[in-house]
Order: C-alpha cells, then structure tokens, then sequence
C-alpha cells in the first residue's frame, strides 16, 4: 500500500501527470465555450490564467510542456494558412485587399504610436503594432459560422481579407527579425529584407502552383500519404524560411494556403483537414495557447494600465476604422462595415504567436507579452456580442 502511494506522489509529480491535467482542463473548458458559442481561445487562455502563476498555480511549465508548445506554434500557422483558402481571395480580390490593407495599416499605425508613447523602443513598438494588426482566420470563422454568414459574400470576402492582414504581420515580423540581426534599421537592410520577402514568395508560389499538384495527385489513392506529405511540405518551407533567416511560422503558412482540395481528391483532403484539425486545435494549439497565458501576470495593471488601455483601443477602434474606410472604397453598407470590423477584431492565435517570437528575439518584455494577451483576450471576447448585436438590427441588409 505504501509503495503504491509513493509511486501515486510520483506520478503527480511527473510531466506526463502535469499534461493529463492539462489536457483535462482545455477539454472541459472547450466543452463549455462551445455550448456557450464563444471562440475556444477564449478558454484556452482564461484556463491558463486562473491555472497558472497569476492566480492558483496548479499548472508549471516542464521541458515537455515547452517542446509541445513549441510544435504547437506551428501546427496552428500551418492549419491557419489550411483554412485560408486563396480562391476566397480571388472571389473578391478588390474588396478583401482593401479591407485586408486599411484594416491592418490602422491599428498597425496606431499600436506603434501607443507603444513609443509609453517610452516603447522603435523595435518593441513595430512587433506590438504587427501583433494587434493582425487577426485570428480560424477564430473568425468560427464566429461567422455560428452566425451562418461564413459562406455568404460577407464571409468569404472577410476570409480573404484575413489573408492580406496576417501576411503583412509576418512581413513586419520579418523586418524585425533582420533589424535585431543587424542592429537597428537602415533602407539597404529594409530593402534587402523585401527582397528576400518576395523571393521567398515566389519560390513557395512556384512550388505550391507548380509542383504541389503535380506531386500531390500522387497521393490521391494513398491513404495516409496526402497527409505526410503536407507535413512534409509545411516542415520544409518553415525550414527554407528559417534558413533565410524569416520567421519559420511564415514559411508555415504559406505552405498550408497550398494545400487545397484541387491537389488531391475532395474526400482525402477533407480527412487530412480534419486530422490537422485535430492535432492543431485539440491537442498542440490548445497546449501553446495555455503556454503563453501563464506567462501572463496582472502586476501589469497597476504598472501599465494606461498602455494597456492605449493598445487596446489602438487595436479595436484602428481596426474598425480600416475596415471602414476598406468598406467605403469598395462601397460597403455601414452594417457590412460594422459586421466586418467587429469579426476581424477577433484576434488570437497569430497575436500570441507574434508576441511569443517578439519575446524568444528579446525585443518585447514579459510585461508586454502580458499586455497583449489581455488585449487579444477582450477584442476576441468582444467580437461575437458586437456581431449578434448588428445581425439583431440588421441581419436583412448583410449579403
């Protein structure tokens, strides 16, 4: 009996313990913000806040957590970039670019105005205006499905701007990069990084247009094989990215915008989007989602509660005005417009994701990271209540 108890206080003690309450935890919290209709994310961090340092500690950090975090990263850029199908950017190029440019320009431009304000370098305020720009295509699609407009012109027009608006983040994430490198910015580094951007671009447009149906027709009758394949493919571009020196999470999603049910049959592609479903939002995601809110400490209220409330209202009310002024040019109702700009202020994983590199390079603080968690946290909360709220008034003039 007592060598059972000892072996019971090891195993409690153990990583793999440290993960099945882990794993307990986001599942129940996933079971009840679903039936709640609120985007997972929300209780993926809400989870690691209240478990983790800020407030019950019952959840510690361990080399295993680390790893499975560091792999979660990656799946969810890869499935981001799955989810982003560029045909809905094609469907209404005009409109999506539009919204996708002014939408990540004008918070983008007002969190770099917050950050340097509150005494922010010119690096921590770039990654902080990169972070609240961007926007979470899997967040958002939850929300418009579960208003059943994510297929309507509204939807997919909002889908592909999403697109626009998370590869100007890496692109900004990339400039970081090479500035932290190299010491500091000048044109020839700026210059020389866009180049090595679109290099990098065309590379992965010519393999993803040219080579990927090709070879992915290969794995049609395989079963199994469409989905190694893709992983292959995802592995291999965020290396060629980490080899250039570009955030590999670029390279990532990139890979996952190729893979599209024209490179292999409908019904082996639906399975392998549903494994990489699995691995990405039930298992990994969630893990690196928890990982970054128990980073997350509420000291940062009392010593920076007027930057929070700054960057917060830089990344709502910039985000709302982009999309307006991207709806205006593209002669979208004020409804349309509302509806867009509530929903593309549901941020998360691509956030967080920025946040965490602009911590692993030194460039932010945690304190800052803190700051942007809250923030990613009351923008995404905020996005479905403001949604159902125009959809009550004005649902018949959405198309």
């Amino acid at each position: 009996m007592l060598y059972a108890y000892e072996n019971l206080i090891l195993f409690v003690h153990s990583p793999f313990f440290n993960l099945l309450f882990i794993m307990i935890s986001l599942w129940t919290v996933g079971i009840l913000f679903e039936r709640l209709k609120f985007p997972l994310i929300i209780g993926e961090l809400l989870a690691g806040i209240v478990l983790g340092p800020a407030l019950l500690n019952w959840v510690v950090r361990t080399p295993v957590f680390d790893s499975l975090a560091q792999l979660g990263m990656f799946f969810l850029m890869f499935y981001a970039g799955l989810e982003g199908d560029p045909r809905q950017l094609r469907s209404n190029i005009s409109t999506s670019i539009n919204i996708g440019f002014w939408g990540t320009v004008f918070p983008f431009f007002f969190g770099v105005l917050a950050a340097i304000h509150f005494g922010s370098s010119l690096n921590q305020a770039l990654l902080i205006g990169a972070a609240i720009s961007g926007t979470s295509l899997v967040t958002k699609s939850r929300i418009l499905s579960d208003f059943n407009i994510l297929k309507t012109r509204i939807g997919t027009t909002m889908m592909g701007s999403a697109i626009v608006d998370n590869i100007f983040s890496f692109m900004v994430l990339s400039l970081i990069i090479k500035s932290v490198q190299n010491g500091g910015f000048n044109i020839a580094s700026v210059l020389f990084t866009i180049i090595e951007v679109a290099l990098f671009f065309i590379i992965t447009i010519y393999i993803g247009v040219i080579i990927f149906p090709k070879v992915g027709k290969l794995f049609s009758r395989r079963r199994g094989k469409g989905f190694t394949f893709a992983l292959i493919m995802g592995l291999l571009f965020a290396t060629l990215a980490e080899i250039i020196n570009l955030p590999f999470i670029l390279g990532a999603y990139l890979a996952g915008l190729f893979v599209r049910e024209e490179i292999m049959s409908k019904n082996l592609y639906q399975k392998m989007d549903d494994r990489f479903l699995a691995i990405s939002h039930g298992f990994l995601g969630p893990v690196f989602i928890m990982s970054v809110a128990l980073k997350v400490s509420f000291d940062v209220f009392s010593t920076h509660g007027l930057m929070i409330l700054a960057i917060f209202m830089a990344a709502f009310v910039g985000k709302l005005a982009g999309v307006f002024i991207g709806g205006a040019l593209s002669k979208l109702s004020v409804p349309e417009s509302l509806c867009m700009g509530f929903a593309m202020n549901g941020r998360g994983a691509v956030e967080l994701v920025l946040a965490v590199i602009g911590v692993e390079l030194g460039v932010i603080t945690n304190a800052h990271l803190s700051m942007l968690v809250i923030v990613a946290f009351a923008t995404t909360f905020m996005a479905p209540l403001l949604i159902r709220t125009v959809l009550r008034q004005k649902r018949a003039e959405l198309k």
